[in-house]
């Protein structure tokens, strides 16, 4: 009897069963999982149908592959296979634990989980749901990798010396064991490697973090690099680059002079534009150079600089005349930031150097002035000058002059009486004058030229007495009389000498005839006989 109820109930329920009604709960969450291993975790069902359910029950499960195939090597728990109440719209945890046989390879799957749903009127509902998993041969996944400028995390991909270059990621390990991981982060530039750090990380099962600090030295050039993150464990390899570009953030942007000619005696202005991305102490250092590389003066300043345009201002002490060097360097803790060069000229005020004069005839004097300027191109000035005797002005006036370069030679002629004259030749140029005076003295005499100077440092006065002119108008008759028996002399010996020439000229030469030679041997003519007639007779005594 009790046989035959039970018979009676079973078909009772099958015929239920036959009668019930199918719905699908929809789910949340993947499960992942590493082949050979197991997992745990929780995914969310719900129930999304327009009935209240007195009591939902788990059943069963199958595992069906990427073409729907169902699959074996997967063995699942739940938590919890009774839930009660579970009224419609209603989200519950499920709570599983998940093993994989290491014959399952990696790829997408499915479990599909069938539930009986009941009623308090006693109506049954199967229900079943889908859940995905995806099995996975290696047991880390890494996620991507994270890079900032730890002093500015919104910058661009820039980094200022003495900044932090910051660098990580998280690592899920699947695996339910320690796995060792080795990590290195490094900057690398041509090939070659700055900074390197490396560490070895153990990681846990679930979620790892693995992270860099990279400080930025101050002496690191300039210049792009590219920040390399790497990972290595036992089974594979994880990377990640990005590039940086590296820079002080101090730049010398501009040297300007306040003048590119200054006069000798005048000071100069050098401006130095600095811009800066942060707030920094820098020494500045100011060289000047002469024409032949010889050092003048030396400047350095520590400035504090502000983000954003900075100006140093420098004064100049007066320099020599001709182009001046400039040279600025900028640096840090030894660290150059930069140099920069400019040149100025000095130019140099024309001076008088002396004043000359020659006394010609009848009062007339002959002035030269000799200016002298020192600079590389010409230049305009003007000459003043005054002449007095007795108290009283003679000549007074100017002259627009043009100097070359170098020695000038000013002539200027005057009309002077007898006696003590003053000078004074004044030059002007650039606003600036320049002074020579002296005294000339103007006596009685012939066309006779004397020349007298006076230097640019001191008064000449030149006055001849009259014995010095007798004496030295002896010295110079004795001198034209020797010349001019000198100049006799040599006309005889000349016209003597001409004549003789010319005389031995004129004589022919004759070739004597030669003697004839007698038989007889030498004959001599006689000679005719002389007789003396007598005219007169003789007187008687």
């Amino acid at each position: 009897m009790k046989r035959v109820t039970i018979i009676i109930a079973i078909t009772l329920f099958l015929l239920c069963l036959a009668s019930a009604q199918f719905i699908i709960f929809s789910s949340q969450g993947e499960i992942l999982v590493l082949s050979g291993d197991y997992t745990e975790g929780t995914f969310i069902l719900k129930n999304d149908q327009n009935v209240d359910f007195k009591v939902v029950s788990f059943r069963k499960y199958v595992v069906l592959d990427e073409k729907l195939n169902e699959v074996g090597g997967f063995r699942l728990e739940l938590q919890k296979t009774i839930y009660n109440e579970w009224t419609s719209g209603e989200s519950r945890e499920i709570s599983y634990k998940l093993f994989v046989n290491e014959s399952v390879k990696s790829g997408n799957y499915q479990i599909v989980l069938t539930f009986w749903g009941f009623l308090d009127s006693g109506d049954i509902y199967i229900i079943t749901a889908k859940i995905p998993v995806k099995v996975i041969d290696k047991p880390l996944i890494f996620k991507e990798a994270i890079t900032y400028v730890k002093e500015r995390p919104f910058s661009s991909n820039y980094v200022l010396n003495g900044e932090t270059v910051v660098v990580f990621s998280h690592i899920n390990n699947l695996k339910n064991s320690i796995i060792p991981l080795k990590a290195s982060a490094y900057l690398e530039r041509n090939g070659k490697k700055y900074l390197l750090m490396t560490k070895v990380v153990n990681l846990t099962k679930g979620d790892n973090i693995v992270r860099f600090e990279i400080p930025i030295p101050y002496d690191l050039p300039s210049g792009n690099y590219k920040l390399v993150y790497l990972l290595e464990y036992p089974g594979g390899t994880y990377s990640f680059s990005k590039e940086y570009y590296i820079q002080f953030g101090v730049e010398l942007s501009a040297l300007s002079l306040k003048s590119t000619y200054v006069l000798e005696d005048s000071k100069n202005e050098v401006y130095i534009t600095l811009t800066s991305e942060r707030d920094i102490k820098v020494n500045v250092t100011l060289l000047t150079y002469d024409k032949n590389g010889e050092l003048l003066h030396k400047y350095a300043e520590t400035v504090q600089l502000q983000k954003g345009t900075n100006i140093v201002r420098f004064s100049l002490s007066p320099a020599p005349p001709g182009e001046v060097k400039v040279l600025v360097k900028v640096t840090y803790d030894g660290i150059s930031l930069g140099e920069r060069s400019a040149t100025y000229h000095v130019i140099a005020y024309p001076k008088i150097d002396s004043v000359t004069y020659r006394i010609l005839y009848n009062g007339k004097v002959e002035f030269t002035v000799a200016i002298m300027n020192e600079n590389s191109k010409k230049i305009e000035g003007v000459l003043h000058y005054r002449i007095t005797a007795a108290n009283e002005t003679l000549y007074k006036g100017l002259k627009d002059i043009t100097l070359f370069p170098r020695e000038n030679k000013i002539r200027l002629e005057f009309t002077l009486p007898e006696g003590e004259a003053k000078y004074q030749f004044v030059l002007s140029a650039f606003g600036r004058n320049t002074i020579k005076k002296g005294t000339v003295y103007i006596e009685k005499q012939t066309p006779t030229q004397t020349l007298s100077s006076t230097s640019s440092r001191s008064t000449i006065k030149t006055k001849e007495t009259t014995s010095q002119l007798i004496g030295r108008e002896h010295k110079e008759k004795k001198t034209w009389t020797m010349y001019f028996v000198g100049i006799l002399i040599a006309a005889i010996l000349t016209a003597v000498f001409i004549r003789l020439v010319k005389s031995d000229k004129k004589k022919k030469r004759k070739r004597p005839m030669p003697k004839r030679k007698s038989p007889l041997g030498k004959y001599k003519k006689p000679k005719i006989p002389k007789f003396r007639e007598k005219t007169e007779l003789p007187k008687n005594k």
